[in-house]
């Protein structure tokens, strides 16, 4: 049993066109987990003044499981993270401190030993047995004014509360809406909850994206059973999304659990218990990384890239990736132009096994494209098939102009080679993007 918090839209108003930025609200009352409670605080690490400190704690010790940039470079708290997870075994974690406007990436020791600081004084400040995790996000290479974090720390750990808003807003840096999202389900009776929040908009790429997540739940679940649980969702969510390819030095996504819930502990991932909480736990993570894309820097349209009867889910993903990191496919959809053949190219030079270019089809279609009824019919207003089993059919541009204008599309392909499928969403690219990452520092 599943519930979901209420989505909001609001306008980003841009150079280009209006698009819809979507958050989700939660309600601080009965839906967040037991025992999680936040605090934040304005520090002055970001020019704007807005809040830069978050720190999240746990009544009860949590198992904890977390998945780390790719990057060869990595920042100093993913460094000093991933060691403490690695140390007590992903058990006995309490607390985690969030900074904003500096990514302490960069920075040699002074970074480092700047790390360890935000650690040690969090959880003494919070009473926690272990160090808390860090991580932190920003301007690359720019040591952090400890005296400011240190106060904010301080000050975040005074005013601890259930406000997980809050908490997302102080962790963006060029997001425009607070990322969050909350979900229940039910297990043994009882009630367990998870909320998540997130923060990225820009150098967003799969195997992970410039983008910092936390999930936190009162799910009582083994540590071994947790981390299978991340992989599984991180696999089919931030891994699946693309803005501009690049991959960030500062990427983490960590889930706390501490059993408040009261259910049984689940061990097994074969458990009917443990496939529920493992799908409300993907469910979070997937629209998660959706807000991230509707909010990627300049974008005006939400794409969802369908791949369809692939011959293994690993060249379905291979294909889909190729396609949304693919600046021509994306500069395409900017324009409202159904230029297929770009599709197409991407797809045979993607590198994946099982293409017959004889067999593919393909549409362009408003939506998620779930409901375009490939094979039964061709709504323009729906969607429009551009290529069957190889060859373009007839095409009605000022039709596939207005299909395209819409903000949510999709282009779907099947390669007719097999029943397996994969999705990723990406977004399309703006003369604002540039305009936003050319004045970054400035």
């Amino acid at each position: 049993m599943f519930s979901n918090i209420v989505n909001k839209k609001v306008v980003f108003n841009s150079t280009t066109t209006s698009f819809f930025r979507y958050y989700s609200t939660i309600k601080n009352t009965t839906t967040s987990p037991k025992g999680f409670k936040t605090g934040t605080y304005a520090c002055g690490l970001k020019k704007s003044g807005a809040p830069d400190i978050c720190l999240i704690h746990s009544e009860k010790e949590c198992n904890v499981a977390a998945v780390f940039t790719e990057n060869k470079v990595k920042a100093a708290p993913v460094l000093l993270s991933k060691s403490l997870i690695e140390k007590h075994k992903n058990t006995g974690f309490q607390s985690l401190i969030i900074n904003s406007g500096g990514a302490n990436a960069c920075t040699g020791p002074e970074g480092e030993k700047n790390a360890q600081t935000m650690s040690s004084l969090s959880s003494k400040l919070v009473n926690a047995k272990q160090q808390s995790l860090v991580m932190s996000t920003g301007i690359i290479g720019q040591q952090l004014d400890m005296k400011k974090v240190e106060l904010g720390i301080t000050k975040a750990s005074e005013n601890l509360k259930d406000d997980w808003l809050s908490a997302a807003k102080a962790i963006m840096t060029t997001d425009s809406v607070p990322k969050l999202v909350q979900k229940q389900v039910e297990i043994d009776g009882k009630q367990v909850n998870i909320t998540g929040i997130c923060k990225g908009a820009g150098m967003i790429h799969p195997n992970m994206a410039t983008m910092l997540c936390t999930l936190c739940t009162d799910a009582d679940i083994s540590e071994e059973a947790l981390k299978v649980a991340l992989k599984h969702s991180i696999e089919y969510s931030f891994n699946s999304i693309n803005v501009d390819g690049d991959m960030s030095t500062n990427d983490t996504v960590a889930v706390f659990s501490n059993g408040l819930a009261g259910n049984k502990r689940i061990e097994s991932t074969n458990s009917k218990e443990y496939l529920l909480l493992e799908k409300a736990m993907r469910q979070c993570a997937t629209e998660l990384a959706q807000m991230i894309v509707r909010d990627a820097e300049g974008a005006t349209k939400f794409i969802s890239v369908v791949i369809r009867g692939a011959k293994t889910e690993k060249d379905g993903k291979i294909i889909a990736n190729s396609i949304a990191t693919s600046s021509l496919v994306k500069t395409a959809m900017y324009g409202e132009d159904a230029n297929w053949g770009r599709v197409l190219a991407a797809v045979g030079y993607s590198g994946a096994n099982g293409i017959e270019p004889s067999n593919i089809s393909m549409w362009f279609a408003s939506g998620n494209g779930n409901d375009i009824g490939i094979g039964q019919k061709n709504d323009p207003s729906v969607a429009i098939q551009f290529l069957k089993d190889g060859q373009p059919t007839p095409k009605d541009d000022e039709k596939a102009a207005k299909l395209l204008s819409n903000k949510d599309i999709s282009i779907i392909v099947d390669l007719n080679n097999g029943n397996q499928h994969y999705t990723m969403w990406t977004c399309d690219l703006t003369v604002d993007y540039v305009k936003a990452n050319s004045h970054y520092r400035t």
